[in-house]
């Protein structure tokens, strides 16, 4: 039977997506791969983890029925030579049974300490009724609650989450015994509340307490709010593209270690860092600006753009305008000029304009300074650009251009 050449019968997309999917597929091959050497010592370290377990279940619970171990694994780093190996590390979990509830325990081989998430229900509602009660604020639309071991490292963040040490039942053993890194997020939908207003300082202990960081956050409409998860393990930052376009208002306080000069170690002290942004919202000619409205004030004008414009860009092409109308925008500071500050202005566009050449003229001392950016950046279904603001005072005028 003849054999046929598919790739001569098809397309030139199809051809693109055929080496899109053999080129992803041998990816796929090099990545998350553990080797035989790997799969026997994370055998060999399940084996060795089940006495551990039932020894620890046996002391702390009086006996317990394990359904399942799994080593958990830990990828190679990135770094000059990418490293695509999985490796078995010293954690293992174990599936627990025990008078028909069910949780885990985790152990490490190596040094044989414990953690189970046997409270993590408890522990989890415990927070988000005394974030409530101990910022004397209405109850929010939904309050996001993580916390995890410190001293846990190389496995993924999600084996070890809302696990803790035994005998942690609630949030005071949580807070004071400075092992746990504890993330609140409290989330509010178009609400008129002061949130400048609230005093944080009595969401944390006087004691030396863990890692805990707070955010309360005023989601802008029903259409632009979050369900998911807005915080990861390592992340508690709010001034990002997605942020600016969902949020109107956002309280961030947090109390961690510092690392101490004269004792030479990581100590608390008596801080709270504590900051508020209000980001305001303005939408002219289909172009939503968002901006930090307690750093910075703009001023738009609706203006004629220039037809057409000659950039040091695609070899001085000339670009054309998409739109009549240009939006010029004044920007002034609300801090002391003598500050060194700076900010940043994010410009969402409809996904229709992706590929277009968003113009950004500065007029400055010797003529006008053109910044050229193509629209491909994308979130929450929108494309977005940003501008970072330095001086006291500063204009530009925003313009949408093509090519011919």
């Amino acid at each position: 039977m003849k054999r046929i050449n598919c790739i001569k019968h098809v397309t030139p997309i199809q051809k693109l997506i055929y080496i899109f999917i053999i080129m992803t597929t041998c990816l796929l091959s090099l990545t998350a791969c553990m080797s035989k050497e790997q799969r026997e010592k994370a055998s060999n370290n399940e084996a060795l983890a089940k006495p551990i377990v039932q020894e620890y279940l046996k002391a702390n619970y009086g006996g317990g029925k394990i359904k399942a171990l799994d080593c958990l694994n830990y990828s190679g780093n990135s770094g000059p030579i990418p490293d695509f190996s999985v490796y078995a590390s010293s954690y293992v979990k174990a599936s627990i049974i025990l008078d028909n509830k069910k949780f885990s325990v985790i152990t490490n081989i190596e040094t044989g300490q414990c953690y189970d998430n046997y409270n993590e229900q408890s522990i989890m509602q415990s927070l988000k009724d005394y974030v409530v009660s101990s910022l004397s604020i209405n109850m929010p639309h939904d309050i996001e609650v993580h916390y995890s071991i410190k001293s846990i490292n190389s496995i993924n963040y999600g084996d070890y989450a809302g696990f803790t040490e035994f005998g942690v039942k609630t949030i005071d053993d949580l807070f004071k015994e400075d092992e746990y890194s504890i993330y609140v997020v409290c989330k509010y939908i178009a609400s008129d509340m002061d949130f400048k207003g609230i005093d944080v300082k009595c969401f944390f202990p006087t004691l030396d307490v863990s890692d805990v960081y707070l955010a309360i956050v005023n989601f802008r409409s029903n259409e632009r709010y979050i369900a998911d998860d807005m915080v990861s393990f390592e992340s508690f930052y709010f001034d990002g593209p997605q942020h600016y376009y969902s949020l109107s208002d956002i309280v961030t306080a947090y109390k961690e270690k510092n690392f101490d000069s004269e004792s030479g170690d990581y100590v608390y002290n008596d801080n709270v860092y504590y900051n508020y942004a209000n980001y305001l919202s303005k939408t002219i000619n289909g172009i939503e600006f968002a901006w930090n409205d307690l750093l910075y004030t703009l001023d738009f004008e609706e203006i004629t753009a220039e037809k057409e414009i000659q950039t040091q860009y695609y070899s001085g092409a000339t670009i054309y305008a998409i739109n009549e109308k240009a939006i010029s925008v004044s920007c002034t500071s609300r801090l002391d000029e003598t500050q060194e500050n700076s900010i940043q202005i994010y410009f969402y566009f409809d996904t229709a304009l992706a590929g277009s050449k968003m113009v950004l003229t500065r007029n400055e001392n010797d003529g006008k300074k053109y910044k050229l950016n193509t629209l491909e950046w994308k979130t929450s279904n929108r494309l977005y650009q940003y501008e970072n603001i330095y001086k006291p005072k500063a204009s530009f005028t925003l313009g949408l251009y093509k090519m011919n």
